[in-house]
C-alpha cells in the first residue's frame, strides 16, 4: 500500500459513501480537521483505503479482494511502533471481517460496536433547554481553554493524542463539563469532527452517576451541534448496556452492529 499527499485525501471519499456517519475519525482526517493518514492500494486506481487517525481509531473501506494490500494493513497493525499504545480497527463489511480474520493482529480482540443515527424530531420532543439546568452543588463550565487544558493534562489524556493543543479543541471541537469543588466530575465532550457529525463521549466519575448530570451535558452537547449545524453522532461498544440505553433515551435510532479490532494489554 501507499500513503497519499494531503491534498489527494478527497480523492478516497467515494469510497466511504456506505460507511457515512461510522467513522467520523476518518473524516476528520480527510477534512484536514484533524491528524492522520491515508494509505491506499498500489496502483493509479484507488479501489481500497485504510484510514488512520491520531487517536488510534482505524478503518477499511472500497475493495476487500487486494490480498497485498490487505497483508500491508496487518503488517502496519502489527507494528507497535505505529501506535500510542491503543488501537482500535473499524471494518464495516462482512468480507472485511472475513479478510482480517485470516491474520492475527496482535494485542487485540475483536468486540461489536453499535453504530446510531441522530433523529432530531425525537430530540426536540423530549427535551428543552431546562432539562440542561445544572443545580448546585454541581457548576457548570462551557469549553474555553483553560478548563480544556485540565481536561486534556489531568482528566483525560487520551484527547492529548486527538486534539493537538486545548486551542485546537476550543476552536473545532464541542465540549461541556460539570465541576464540583474545583474537580471535573462529569464531561461531554467530541473526540473527533469531520463529514458535519461530531462524535460524543461522555464519561461521569462512578460515584456521581445517576443524578442526572451525563443527560444534562448530553443536552448541551446536542444543542451546541445544531446550532453550528453539526450532526451529533454516537457509538459504542455493543455490551455496554447504560450507554445504548442512553443514546435511545437522546433520540439516536440504531442503524448495525459491525466488527472492530480493539487493543487490549
Amino acid at each position: 500500500m501507499r500513503e497519499i499527499a494531503m491534498d489527494q485525501y478527497h480523492t478516497v471519499l467515494p469510497l466511504l459513501d456506505s460507511i457515512q456517519n461510522k467513522a467520523v475519525y476518518a473524516l476528520s482526517v480527510i477534512q484536514h480537521i484533524q491528524q492522520g493518514s491515508v494509505f491506499v492500494n498500489e496502483g493509479k486506481s484507488i479501489n481500497s483505503v485504510f484510514i488512520t487517525s491520531s487517536g488510534g481509531f482505524y478503518c477499511l473501506a472500497g475493495d476487500e479482494e487486494d490480498d497485498l494490500f490487505i497483508a500491508d494493513v496487518v503488517g502496519f497493525m502489527n507494528n507497535e511502533s505505529n501506535h500510542h499504545n491503543f488501537f482500535a480497527l473499524g471494518v464495516f463489511t462482512a468480507d472485511w471481517e472475513k479478510k482480517i480474520d485470516a491474520y492475527l493482529i496482535k494485542h487485540s480482540r475483536k468486540i461489536s460496536r453499535t453504530y446510531y443515527s441522530f433523529h432530531q424530531e425525537r430530540f426536540v420532543e423530549s427535551y428543552v433547554m431546562s432539562d440542561s439546568m445544572v443545580q448546585k452543588p454541581f457548576k457548570y463550565y462551557p469549553l474555553e481553554v483553560d478548563i480544556a487544558t485540565t481536561y486534556r493534562e489531568k482528566f483525560y489524556p487520551y484527547y492529548q493524542l486527538v486534539w493537538p493543543s486545548a486551542e485546537r479543541f476550543c476552536t473545532s471541537g464541542i465540549g461541556h463539563f460539570i465541576m464540583m469543588e474545583d474537580e471535573l466530575i462529569s464531561v461531554c465532550t467530541s473526540p473527533y469532527v469531520g463529514g458535519g457529525y461530531a462524535e460524543i463521549v461522555i464519561i461521569t466519575i462512578d460515584e456521581f452517576r445517576r443524578q442526572g448530570l451525563a443527560c444534562a451535558l448530553g443536552v448541551l452537547f446536542i444543542n451546541d451541534c445544531l446550532a453550528q449545524n453539526l450532526i451529533p453522532n454516537w457509538s459504542c461498544h455493543t455490551d455496554n448496556v447504560a450507554c445504548n440505553e442512553l443514546a435511545h433515551k437522546f433520540g439516536f435510532e440504531k442503524i448495525g452492529e459491525h466488527p472492530m479490532y480493539w487493543y487490549t494489554t
